[in-house]
């Protein structure tokens, strides 16, 4: 397991002598419609696309090109395919598994630029390029009294969303970004443009490529146009926070929560002890450090919002809650600062410790069944307790995901690696998955590989040698490179 768990790209860095590199670039700016500032070799440019917000490591691209629209990237890739150079698809870079950062150097092609969004207000439905950023689609379609429904704690973009199966927040009343896309607009690997399927409320006709590409962290194609499902935005919101005795207590509430089902319960996070200290050290709040459920109600009957909001405190009561310190906010916009708090857990736990220049992060993503949840989360804490380390827990705790964001320091990557096995290999005992929303990326292809089995990863890496029989789209990642000659 130890050796899974480090494993990294089986593939080699490209190597340009400086003609090829030139006649690269040139077709690049041809391919960015003749745009030379879209294309870049040197400088910050590049130092920014040579990572993501993980704590793997760094590596410089070769080239860093930025198209403007669908028709430029598919003709950005035709470039690198005649080049035969790798490509990396790149959105926010909020990611956390080394996805989008370039190994085999090659080209970045950065997403940035496409910023189509256009609302069917009749479908209730939204046209988006995958450089718009979730944030910035909520804001543009509030107005109008709609919402896009998943709300990871970072502002990812929705092309990134999608490509990684992020989720976040309110997955518990409104899906994954999986649920809430209906169709896609990708670059295939050879260049060529395509629609995954018709943006109707439903279709039976052929396969359905819309969720083979989403997932597939750039492998298979690039994400440029989604059209994403919209909600209506309850006009109320209320809220409040709930502390337990212990982990496993505030868990084991959580789970009878959900089975009891309050019908306008949008989110239910968790933060264990740690959590809260770190967020209060930080974010200067005052919440009382002990395991602490974050919720928040919405709908258009405050009655009922505060109906909801006591049955969940009287599932707590029975579960070890301290109802006499429970808060209430009537107004969810008095609770705003401490959800952005609970979205800055990152940031709070990079800065815990007081470390001079902050501490790298090291986090889990397991997702299990509710019926092991509390005995997955309380064990997660005991292990990084026996080993020594800090463990900072925010969890979207009703979808059985929760991640530990372990603050450490280079010399700590050993026992941060032994934690890692722990909890993979508890999750995976627990009919868990090793990712339930960063992803694959480089950080997790072993852990990955031990959860589906060799016949799982086989069907997967036939799809990877169908598509893209050149190994050119984001190679090393989501999977471990096939032996020579293998076939399914």
């Amino acid at each position: 397991p130890q050796a899974m768990a480090e494993m990294r790209p089986q593939t080699q860095e490209v190597q340009l002598g400086a003609e090829e590199k030139l006649a690269l670039v040139r077709a690049l700016v041809a391919a960015c419609g003749g745009d030379e500032g879209a294309v870049a070799v040197d400088g910050e440019r590049i130092e920014e696309m040579s990572k993501d917000m993980s704590f793997h490591e760094s590596h410089r691209p070769t080239v860093v090109a930025t198209p403007a629209t669908t028709e430029e990237v598919a003709a950005v890739v035709r470039a690198c395919v005649a080049a035969r150079v790798p490509m990396v698809p790149r959105g926010a870079g909020t990611g956390l598994e080394g996805g989008a950062i370039p190994y085999c150097g090659g080209v970045v092609i950065c997403m940035e630029r496409l910023r189509r969004m256009e609302v069917l207000e009749t479908e209730m439905m939204a046209v988006v390029g995958a450089g718009i950023y979730k944030e910035e689609l909520n804001k543009f379609v509030a107005p109008m009294g709609l919402l896009f429904g998943p709300d990871p704690a970072s502002n990812p973009c929705i092309g990134g969303m999608a490509s990684t199966g992020g989720s976040g927040m309110t997955t518990l009343r409104y899906g994954t970004t999986k649920e809430n896309v209906v169709s896609l607009t990708v670059v295939t690997p050879q260049g060529e443009i395509l629609q995954t399927r018709r943006p109707v409320r439903k279709s039976s006709s052929g396969y359905e490529l819309t969720q083979l590409y989403m997932g597939a962290e750039g492998t298979l194609g690039i994400i440029c146009e989604l059209t994403v499902r919209l909600k209506k935005q309850p006009p109320l919101r209320s809220g409040g926070l709930l502390p337990f005795v212990d982990l496993k207590s505030a868990v084991d509430a959580v789970v009878a929560a959900v089975r009891a089902d309050p019908p306008s319960m949008v989110r239910c996070e968790l933060l264990n002890a740690e959590g809260v200290d770190a967020t209060n050290v930080i974010f200067n709040t005052t919440i009382p450090v002990t395991p602490t459920l974050f919720l928040e109600m919405r709908g258009t009957d405050a009655e009922q919002l505060r109906r909801d909001f006591d049955m969940v405190v009287d599932i707590g009561a029975a579960h070890g809650c301290d109802r006499g310190h429970v808060q209430f906010a009537s107004d969810g916009a008095q609770l705003d600062a401490v959800w952005e708090a609970r979205r800055g857990c990152n940031f709070a736990a990079r800065r815990y410790r007081k470390m001079p220049g902050g501490d790298r992060i090291f986090s889990t993503d397991v997702c299990v069944p509710l019926r092991y949840l509390a005995d997955c989360v309380s064990g997660a804490e005991g292990f990084c307790r026996d080993l020594g380390l800090k463990c900072v827990i925010c969890a979207h705790i009703a979808d059985g995901n929760f991640h530990c964001l372990i603050p450490h320091q280079a010399d700590d990557i050993p026992i941060v690696k032994q934690f890692e096995v722990k909890i993979i290999e508890q999750a995976l005992a627990s009919e868990g998955t090793v990712s339930g929303e960063h992803g694959i990326g480089v950080g997790k292809i072993g852990h990955s590989c031990r959860e589906h089995g060799p016949v799982h990863v086989a069907v997967q890496q036939a799809v990877k040698r169908a598509l893209d029989p050149l190994n050119l789209m984001n190679p090393g990642k989501v999977l471990p490179a096939p032996a020579a000659g293998a076939k399914l």
